[in-house]
């Protein structure tokens, strides 16, 4: 009786699993940005909004920056 019960709760655990697992975003469904800096650096963001995604990519690239140097989007897919 308790591994009937042990073998239903593990189903039931597994079930919820799979479809919270289905729910969340992929990565495929993420927005990916890309921007250089006018020294060559670099920086690369992902986001389900493209906004954010440019903003983070952005703000990577301008760590990687002196001072007085700009960072642009090259592309986002």
């Amino acid at each position: 009786m308790k591994m009937t019960r042990f073998v239903w709760a593990l189903i039931g655990g597994l079930s919820v699993l799979a479809s919270l697992v289905l729910v969340a975003s992929t990565p495929a469904e993420a927005w990916y940005c890309s921007a250089r800096g006018t020294t060559g650096a670099s920086g690369w963001g992902s986001h389900p909004y493209l906004g954010t995604a440019k903003t983070i990519a952005l703000r990577e690239c301008a760590v990687r920056t002196p001072r007085r140097a700009a960072c642009y989007i090259m592309y986002c897919r």
